[in-house]
């Protein structure tokens, strides 16, 4: 029996709580709520807004890109309609945090569509004065999970614009987005 209780707690130290978090499945309405948020370290991200979101041919909802699923996505609409670029998705913290970057995982399954090609970069401490943009560039096509650094600020919440896609349509969309905390 120690020696499990050991292993535990060498399993919660090295792979934090995220990793028995993940282990459980939620039960009733309330843990559900929680599930449907990202961690980061123990930052909680929460979806407010988004510009569009594919709801009628597939579950594009905005909150997929802060589920921690990297098998659901965030989807810009395209079974009604197609709306341009820019699309934009706005996600608020728990409690304000100091970040040094973010990070993007584009949809894994074997579509391309919406894949972000050129971006824009925000942070907010009210969520609605974003002012200019912390960081702008391009990701690299891929698969991949893409990690942008800058100069740490502290905030409440972000903003990631997409600017284009990366075959020229559309869309945009993102299986998570992240941040990384300054240390």
């Amino acid at each position: 029996m120690k020696r499990l209780v050991a292993i535990l707690g060498i399993t919660v130290a090295v792979f934090g709580t995220r990793a028995l978090a993940e282990q459980q499945t939620p039960t009733n309405a309330a843990s559900t709520a929680v599930a449907s948020n990202a961690w980061t370290n123990q930052l909680k991200l929460k979806v407010i807004k988004v510009d569009s979101e594919e709801t009628s041919g597939e579950n594009g909802r905005g909150t997929n890109a802060v589920d921690g699923n990297p098998n659901t996505f965030w989807h810009t609409q395209w079974e009604d309609a197609n709306p341009t670029h820019p699309h934009e998705i706005i996600i608020q913290f728990n409690e304000p945090a100091t970040i040094k970057g973010f990070t993007y995982l584009p949809r894994q399954d074997d579509m391309e569509n919406g894949t972000v090609k050129d971006y824009e970069f925000y942070v907010s401490n009210d969520g609605k004065d974003f002012g200019e943009p912390i960081k702008k560039g391009a990701f690299e096509p891929g698969k991949q999970k893409q990690t942008i650094l800058f100069e740490s600020r502290k905030c409440g919440f972000i903003k990631l614009r997409a600017l284009s896609e990366i075959n020229g349509e559309a869309w945009t969309s993102a299986a998570e987005i992240g941040v990384v905390q300054a240390d």
